[in-house]
């Protein structure tokens, strides 16, 4: 079962660095997904470093619980993406849903459900 578990995680790891990676390295593929115009340094700036860091952030804090074995790795991580999907909903009710949306909403509730579950399978494995 923790095998398992750590399969999960990787499985959601890896998204958040691809992601990452491709907003810190080729954020124009990024914008034209999105149909965003770049106006500036200040749009680049923003994609490469708070949404590409973010991201990869979140990817690293997972990997520190999967070596660690530390949940609180797990829990940081749970919190981060929570945030972001709640901020995602409050979105789709300010500006309506597409399904565009889909995949991203899918990822971050996979990841939610697997850091949770994985935060209490490092407490029973202490049991």
């Amino acid at each position: 079962m923790k095998n398992a578990f750590n399969i999960l995680v990787i499985l959601g790891i890896i998204p958040l660095f691809l992601l990452g990676a491709v907003n810190v390295f080729a954020p124009l593929n990024t914008f034209d997904l999105y149909g965003i115009r770049p106006l500036g340094i200040m749009t680049y700036s923003t994609f490469r470093g708070a949404i590409g860091g973010m991201l990869i952030g979140g990817g690293l804090i997972m990997l520190m619980g999967l070596i660690t074995k530390n949940k609180t790795w797990y829990q940081s991580s749970l919190l981060l993406i929570s945030v972001i999907l709640s901020c995602r909903i409050i979105s789709v009710l300010f500006d309506g849903w597409t399904n565009d949306l889909l995949p991203a909403v899918i990822t971050e509730l996979y990841i939610i459900i697997v850091m949770f579950f994985a935060s209490k399978q490092i407490d029973a494995s202490k049991k």
